[in-house]
């Protein structure tokens, strides 16, 4: 199998794409959310933590599980979701319809993280605790590292990436963050972004102290990243 240290190397002739980016519109059980991006001066209800446009470049930085800065909006909302739904993220700009812009890389991996927060909500949780579960991830997709398929390159051609819950959810208040990981530049850049849910439904299940990880920690820079691991069902 050839190693990640090597395919990054390799990953550094390929041009670069043009823009960073993140999540602007998210559909969840049917209804619609602007993300705190997607409109200028949208600081009020969001149920998005707040970032900017450039990605994480280390693996020990504070701001890896939600970007700079990670805190929620002015007034933050929790999203209502059944568990077991699915999450649709466009990182289209729904304010550029004339000037169509997407997320500017397409060679990477991309991962999913729930962490419980309290019944309260989740503004105060400590963001760099150990408190995320993986719930799903998707890497290449086929042929090689180099010039193979991956899941992010759709995305970067206008696709919607399309995250599943857990079915057997135990019911609260969750963050979810979902992470586009580019390593087309010869170095892994890191651009998560963290939204607000309130999740329904009968499930019972909850992660178990082993399954939970925290960032910084659970992104080494090379492998690590790449061994995905178990998830919640």
């Amino acid at each position: 199998m050839q190693s990640l240290k090597t395919t990054v190397w390799l990953l550094a002739s390929i041009p670069l794409a043009l823009g960073h980016g993140g999540g602007m519109l998210y559909t969840i059980d049917g209804s619609t959310y602007r993300a705190y991006k997607s409109v200028l001066n949208a600081t009020t209800g969001s149920i998005q933590r707040d970032w900017t446009w450039d990605g994480v470049n280390s693996v020990t930085s504070d701001h890896l599980a939600c970007r700079w800065s990670g805190n929620p909006t002015a007034t933050s909302y929790h999203a209502p979701i059944k568990a077991g739904s699915t999450i649709n993220v466009n990182y289209t700009d729904p304010t550029r319809i004339q000037d169509p812009w997407a997320f500017g890389h397409g060679y990477g991996p991309m991962l999913a993280y729930m962490a419980p927060c309290p019944n309260t909500g989740c503004e105060s949780a400590n963001l760099t605790a150990p408190i995320w579960f993986k719930v799903w991830h998707s890497g290449l997709l086929s042929g090689t590292w180099v010039n193979g398929h991956w899941g992010m390159t759709d995305i970067m051609n206008f696709s919607t990436l399309d995250i599943p819950t857990p079915r057997n959810l135990k019911k609260g208040k969750y963050l979810l963050k979902h992470d586009m990981i580019s390593i087309e530049t010869g170095a892994m850049q890191i651009f998560p972004n963290c939204i607000q849910l309130d999740v329904s439904g009968e499930g019972t299940s909850a992660p178990t102290q082993k399954e939970l990880v925290a960032f910084p920690g659970e992104y080494d820079g090379f492998d690590g990243m790449l061994f995905f691991g178990a998830e919640m069902g």
